[in-house]
């Protein structure tokens, strides 16, 4: 589950799109907006009026894992030019 900065826990917790196919999914994590209301972080977060609050999270697949793994390697970082110190 997920954790707001105020230390809300999400009440549930859904996967978006169809694995393999097109896009990367996305974990979508829906919070009490109950809670929300009453919070102190809420500005920025939360919209008054709001019915619901969510928060979604990108699931990277293997081949965009593998590719950021590859950008934190020597080899890359000289082929782009940065200071591999």
């Amino acid at each position: 589950m997920f954790v707001c900065p105020a230390g809300h826990m999400a009440i549930k917790k859904a996967r978006q799109g169809k694995k393999n196919i097109g896009k990367n999914q996305a974990d979508t994590y829906y919070f009490d907006v109950e809670k929300c209301k009453t919070c102190p972080l809420r500005n920025g977060c939360y919209k008054d009026g709001a019915k619901t609050k969510t928060y979604s999270v990108s699931i990277k697949s293997d081949l965009h894992q593998e590719q950021i793994a590859f950008q934190e390697t020597n080899t890359s970082k000289k082929r782009r030019n940065i200071d591999t110190k």
